[in-house]
């Protein structure tokens, strides 16, 4: 799985549109659009707000990253 492909699963899993997500960490649908898209990367900050949003670790969030 992709960054984004892992952004938009956990996304889904909580049932939160683009625009909640994005609002729930300080940013804009069109920024969660395209990390979803894999076209742009979130920085490291980003992550730890998606995790902390989703009430995930970042271990958790990204474990399919590590495998």
């Amino acid at each position: 799985m992709r960054v984004g492909d892992i952004i938009k699963y956990w996304r889904k899993e909580y049932k939160l549109s683009q625009i909640k997500l994005a609002m729930l960490i300080g940013s804009t649908q069109q920024t969660i659009s395209r990390w979803e898209s894999n076209q742009n990367l979130p920085s490291i900050v980003d992550c730890v707000k998606l995790a902390k949003a989703l009430q995930l670790s970042l271990d958790e969030m990204f474990a399919d990253l590590m495998l």
